[in-house]
């Protein structure tokens, strides 16, 4: 006699229930840090599209669908995520109505062989890798290396900032970019000279909140007693002369900020593999001002 085998589960309140094993799974980033996020210059998410296509297939129990917050590559939305009979299939800037029926037309050709076709081009070019056990489409290496310390403080770029915020000295950014203080006494900043921090009325002044968080976690440290600040005033001073004797026309707050980095690494406060780190995820995505 026949017998369909269940995945059966017991469940806390001691009934049996049956788990549905679909095939795959589908994510849609609908509404993350940057997916569908058009106040911030980006595509809407077509949800409701999704959902009546996922239901009018009659994709339940077969490939679940999943419309929620952000799945990670924040910076290529809107994202994707197609899991699929173990693998992870990555798609990216799926704005319009095409390109989702696109990818549901793909899913059903999938359900219909046992094997994984390649996706149609209209998705392939759209298609990327952000698992870190698949290889690039393209075969190029790629190095995932993440350094996890759960235990380690903090990092510097997490110290107070700007806009707006306090910082442990009083340090205010108003104004788009100009520094007041709030009865708070700041270090000797260089006043005269290359080395002379640049200021409006007496002000200090910033051109873009870069500049200001730069400021901010230099005095922040000085005053938590991790940095001293006649020390940095003189590596400050080194830049800067070094930066004129090259040629270099980088801004003031540039060179502020190598003179900072080069002594939180002599200091030991932060290893130069992380400051590279940190500096590589921001000029290519993974992080952003959203977070």
């Amino acid at each position: 006699m026949y017998r369909r085998n269940r995945n059966i589960v017991v469940r806390g309140d001691g009934r049996l229930v049956n788990v549905a094993r679909p095939r795959g799974q589908l994510f849609v980033c609908g509404d993350g840090c940057c997916c569908g996020r058009v106040e911030d210059g980006f595509p809407a998410v077509p949800a409701a599209l999704y959902h009546a296509e996922w239901e009018r297939r009659r994709l339940r129990n077969t490939v679940h669908l999943t419309i929620g917050g952000c799945l990670g590559p924040c910076a290529l939305a809107n994202v994707a995520l197609l899991l699929f009979d173990g693998q992870a299939l990555w798609f990216r800037e799926l704005n319009d109505a095409p390109l989702v029926l696109a990818l549901f037309d793909y899913i059903e050709a999938l359900l219909a062989t046992e094997q994984q076709p390649p996706p149609p081009p209209a998705l392939a070019a759209l298609q990327f890798t952000a698992s870190a056990w698949q290889p690039r489409a393209d075969g190029l290496p790629v190095d995932d290396y993440r350094p996890h310390h759960p235990t380690a403080a903090a990092p510097v770029s997490c110290l107070p900032v700007h806009d707006g915020s306090r910082n442990a000295g009083g340090l205010v950014a108003v104004d788009g970019g100009t520094a007041t203080t709030d009865g708070a006494t700041l270090p000797d900043l260089p006043r005269d000279g290359a080395a002379s921090v640049p200021r409006r009325n007496g002000e200090l002044v910033f051109a873009a909140p870069w500049e200001a968080r730069a400021f901010g976690m230099a005095v922040a440290l000085s005053e938590s007693g991790a940095l001293d600040w006649e020390e940095f005033r003189q590596q400050l001073i080194a830049e800067i002369g070094a930066a004129d004797a090259s040629g270099d026309s980088s801004g003031y707050y540039e060179r502020w900020l190598a003179a900072f980095e080069r002594l939180l690494s002599a200091r030991g406060i932060v290893a130069p593999a992380e400051l590279e780190e940190r500096a590589f995820a921001f000029e290519f995505g993974e992080r952003d001002e959203v977070f």
